[in-house]
């Protein structure tokens, strides 16, 4: 389960030269870069702008689907919503989402 006290400790874990911040996105907390966003507190959730096999990885988890945030069968393609409770496949997405919206600039 996620909190917005999971996002805060997220958040600090990068470097004040990463410029992350917190910020909302569909009126819930999330993470952004380079006014981008890339992690979303959805309920008692996460939702991670990711690609590749991260990407891959993330759907294959439990209860893992596209996040759709309006609910009406249009999930955003590139987001994953997951219910992840180990802590150390957390930092994993959050780095990858992270670097995925570093690299588009």
């Amino acid at each position: 389960m996620a909190t917005v006290e999971t996002l805060n400790e997220i958040a600090n874990t990068f470097l004040s030269e990463d410029k992350v911040e917190i910020s909302k996105w569909f009126g819930k907390p999330c993470l952004k870069s380079q006014n981008k966003v890339f992690l979303v507190l959805w309920g008692k959730d996460l939702a991670f702008k990711l690609t590749g096999m991260a990407h891959v990885n993330a759907l294959a988890l439990p209860k893992a689907r596209l996040f759709d945030p309006r609910g009406k069968g249009s999930a955003m393609r590139e987001w994953v919503h997951v219910d992840i409770k180990d802590s150390d496949v957390l930092k994993e997405f959050v780095q990858h989402a992270f670097n995925y919206v570093i690299e588009q600039g």
